[in-house]
């Protein structure tokens, strides 16, 4: 699939997309700044969409008080906010 980053089409495998994440993935990605050029590297090593890392960084960084107005009941974002403060994740 084509992803286009920095003005260059880009061809890579995304074929864990959609698929859960591993808490020992979210470690891996908390272990990486927040760049883009971070952010298509680990989506090329996870095989998942560009977009997936962003979010996993966008939750990480949303208040709790936000996250109860807009996403009370998510395994997903319950997981991602646990897993950046076991690794002492800031934003």
């Amino acid at each position: 699939k084509q992803r286009r980053q920095g003005g260059m089409d880009i061809e890579y495998d995304q074929s864990n997309k959609g698929n859960p994440w591993t808490d020992d993935e979210l470690k891996i990605v908390f272990q990486f700044a927040p760049t883009k050029a971070n952010c298509l590297l680990l989506a090329k090593g996870f095989k998942r969409g560009y977009g997936s890392i962003e979010q996993i960084y966008r939750w990480a960084a949303t208040s709790k008080k936000d996250i109860a107005q807009k996403r009370p009941d998510d395994a997903f974002v319950d997981q991602i906010k646990r897993i950046a403060k076991e690794v002492g994740w800031r934003v």
